[in-house]
């Protein structure tokens, strides 16, 4: 998870990263996937940052991405029915730039 977040960190300026999913084994707490919500400030080519990040991205356990520009993630927090709502309420910020 910690190599995920560097890579992320490394590969963009997000002002957020969120920890929003962990799933791990019942039986030994082994980590099976992790989930990340990305808020950058803007992005021109959203789908194009998507296919950097996962192709830069070296995991023995999935990893999956969703990411919202600022103003997206602002609106969409506005919406208690939306996925980024959701993900607001229950993840973990692990990264947040300093202004």
């Amino acid at each position: 998870m910690e190599h995920a977040l560097e890579v992320i960190l490394h590969e963009c300026k997000p002002e957020r990263v969120i920890l929003y999913a962990e799933k791990r084994t019942l039986t030994t707490d082994q980590l099976k996937s992790v989930s990340f919500c990305i808020i950058m400030p803007e992005c021109e080519d959203k789908n194009a940052l998507m296919q950097r990040l996962y192709l830069a991205i070296e995991s023995d356990v999935p990893v999956n991405l969703t990411l919202y520009t600022h103003d997206e993630w602002a609106a969409l927090q506005h919406d208690p029915s939306s996925y980024a709502a959701w993900i607001g309420r229950r993840g973990r910020v692990i990264y947040e730039s300093t202004p």
